[in-house]
């Protein structure tokens, strides 16, 4: 049920029709819908994992969190920066570990793996950083603002 009433947002011709929901309702553009009541279960304690290169090249630690549309857009898009694509998986395995730690404290495998992955980013970060330059805009602005200065990292030995 909804009831449309006529806004004259720019006082004419372009009125747009707006909905008046009732409270057990949401707005839709020109429609009212039930609301929803979202239900997100909790990964159970234990749960199957990928071993760590697995869990790289997948973009998840857990199988049942395994989506094929990431393997198919791997595919049509490869990567230019396999290095760069490392650490943002390493990255996101972090993440992951560190809201499945949220929920899941006393799992000390997960905990080491967690540690053992910061680990990585940090030597993967460095050795990036050393051939390509810096990740992040908070690396290079102690006592200035470096990262105006040439070369820029997509310029090739930049402007001489």
């Amino acid at each position: 049920m909804y009831i449309e009433k006529t806004m004259m947002a720019d006082g004419g011709a372009g009125a747009q029709p707006a909905c008046q929901c009732s409270d057990r309702e949401g707005a839709l553009p020109c429609r009212c819908a039930p609301l929803a009541f979202p239900y997100i279960p909790m990964q159970n304690n234990s749960p199957k994992r990928y071993d760590q290169r697995q869990a790289l090249e997948r973009g998840t630690l857990f199988p049942g969190l395994d989506l094929p549309f990431h393997r198919e857009l791997k595919a049509r898009f490869p990567s230019v920066n396999s290095a760069l694509v490392e650490l943002m998986a390493l990255d996101f395995a972090i993440d992951e570990m560190g809201l499945y730690l949220v929920t899941h404290k006393d799992d000390q495998e997960a905990l080491e793996l967690y540690w053992s992955y910061i680990r990585l980013a940090k030597e993967g970060r460095k050795k990036y950083e050393a051939m390509y330059g810096p990740l992040r805009q908070t690396t290079i602005t102690e006592g200035g603002y470096r990262w105006l200065d040439d070369p820029w990292p997509w310029e090739k030995g930049g402007n001489s």
